[in-house]
């Protein structure tokens, strides 16, 4: 029995109540709803006659908010149900009040019962997107709600208050943080190139401005894990532990050590890109699990730390053990040519007071390698220096 103010009634999901209307065509056909104890589904026509099918597809608030924001095509949603089922419904045309569900996988449908492939339910618009409150929205429960990792930038411009920025300038920040944390990520790297599978990981997503001088939202491509964690914490944790440490070489030695040996060259060009326009910037990241952090860096806080990493740190100098193989050795320049077991490439110098025996090569190897890694300012290219101090064969 179909219960007061609601659309429907099946027998399998209970009496069902409409939230957003998406698809209305002289009767609705696609919508978003929940039942009564509080479950929420896409709810899609299929076949319109005098008995009806409909396809409910089971959604979570996260996710259903991805779709909703045209994050996740229509088709995506319903070929990738997060339950691994849909619900198949029958109703009469003229009586909602009796429907009949029964489970069915994806592979049971034909094409005709799905979205098109292009379909995004951009319900919201671009009004949702922007962030207008006068007071900061509660960057937390936004995060709780969302399931992902949000990392607000709020940008002052040569200390001022303008809401308005050059294009360049906005697509030089957003392209250098998600380099940053990408590099960052790439923990057993030893240069600033990042396998996909990382940069997959730990993507950020543009997805609006609100009013703190310039400010702009990113947030993670990836929903959080069942225990509300990701890989892309850790990176955007590293990342504010170094804009916290400002211009203390000590602390910031201390975390790259345990870094990709360019971090810190990329983060020196990181600090000079707002150093130019005379930028400050102010961070606020939080994270599904409610951990929050912000910090302000001012346009002395930048100077100060690049001339404190630029007198202390000239060029970073890193030893670190690789596992892989040696493929080739010259012993005319003293030269060699090693892969990784992640399949990175490496060549260099041998140093003087280091033997090879063995040259029946390629051969598995334990080896330590000097590295010294410096960042033309200008161009922004990578110089790497490797040089092979021991090896061990295994």
């Amino acid at each position: 029995m179909e219960s007061e103010n609601s659309y429907m009634n099946i027998d399998m999901l209970g009496d069902i109540y409409v939230i957003d209307e998406i698809i209305y065509y002289d009767k609705l056909l696609t919508f978003t709803c929940q039942n009564d104890v509080g479950n929420k589904f896409i709810a899609s026509c299929t076949e319109l006659d005098s008995e009806e099918q409909w396809l409910f597809l089971s959604i979570s608030n996260a996710r259903l908010t991805q779709v909703l924001r045209g994050g996740i095509t229509a088709y995506e949603a319903f070929t990738k149900p997060e339950v691994g089922f849909l619900w198949k419904v029958y109703l009469q045309a003229d009586d909602y009040s009796a429907g009949k569900a029964k489970r069915i996988n994806v592979k049971e449908l034909s094409e005709d019962d799905l979205p098109d492939k292009e379909i995004v339910f951009d319900i919201y618009g671009e009004e949702l997107f922007t962030i207008k409150n006068t007071e900061r929205q509660n960057i937390v429960s936004d995060s709780i709600k969302e399931r992902r990792e949000l990392l607000d930038l709020s940008l002052e411009m040569e200390n001022s208050h303008v809401h308005e920025i050059e294009a360049e300038f906005l697509g030089e920040v957003l392209e250098n943080t998600q380099k940053m944390i990408n590099i960052i990520a790439h923990k057993k790297g030893v240069n600033g190139k990042v396998p996909q599978h990382i940069r997959d990981e730990n993507k950020l997503i543009y997805s609006g401005d609100y009013a703190a001088s310039f400010g702009l939202r990113l947030k993670s491509n990836k929903l959080a894990n069942i225990l509300n964690e990701s890989e892309l914490q850790e990176s955007l944790t590293v990342f504010m532990n170094l804009l916290e440490s400002k211009s203390d070489t000590n602390k910031i030695i201390e975390i790259i050590n345990k870094l990709n040996p360019s971090v810190l060259q990329h983060y020196k060009s990181y600090l000079r890109m707002f150093e130019r326009k005379n930028v400050s910037i102010k961070t606020y990241c939080a994270f599904p699990n409610k951990q929050y952090r912000n910090i302000n860096v001012s346009t002395d806080d930048i100077e100060q730390s690049i001339k404190a990493l630029d007198t202390e740190i000239v060029v970073n100098n890193k030893e670190k053990i690789f596992r892989g193989k040696l493929v080739a050795v010259d012993t005319t320049n003293n030269t060699f040519k090693f892969v990784t077991d992640i399949d990175e490439p490496l060549s260099g110098r041998i140093v003087s007071d280091l033997t090879i025996e063995e040259y029946r090569l390629p051969r598995q190897a334990s080896a330590k390698f000097k590295i010294i890694v410096e960042l033309n300012n200008f161009t922004q290219k990578e110089h790497i220096t490797y040089e092979l101090i021991e090896l061990t064969y295994e």
